[in-house]
């Protein structure tokens, strides 16, 4: 968090998360970056929630990641998590959604 937060405010703004991607990736991207990215955006759970997502991101691309991410059925699920993993490594062609 220190890395997308350096002054410990809780939030995360899209610009740092796209700088931190941006710093993260070459020139081109793995399921397992945008795992990570999601990851950071979730406070380092195995989930993201629908408000995190809206918070963290432009109304389109939230809407898009809602649009597509399943539910999240790990033990550590609260109601209305969605799985960003499933969801990264269905965008490159790891697995469907």
């Amino acid at each position: 968090m220190s890395v997308v937060d350096p002054n410990s405010s809780g939030i995360v703004t899209f610009q740092a998360f796209i700088d931190f991607m941006s710093h993260e990736t070459t020139d081109t991207d793995t399921a397992d970056q945008v795992i990570a990215s999601f990851k950071v955006l979730a406070g380092d759970k195995n989930y993201i929630t629908a408000e995190e997502l809206r918070r963290e991101l432009p109304p389109e691309q939230a809407e898009y990641c809602l649009a597509r991410m399943a539910p999240y059925q790990g033990p550590d699920a609260v109601p209305g998590a969605l799985d960003y993993k499933s969801f990264s490594t269905a965008l490159y062609g790891e697995s469907d959604v």
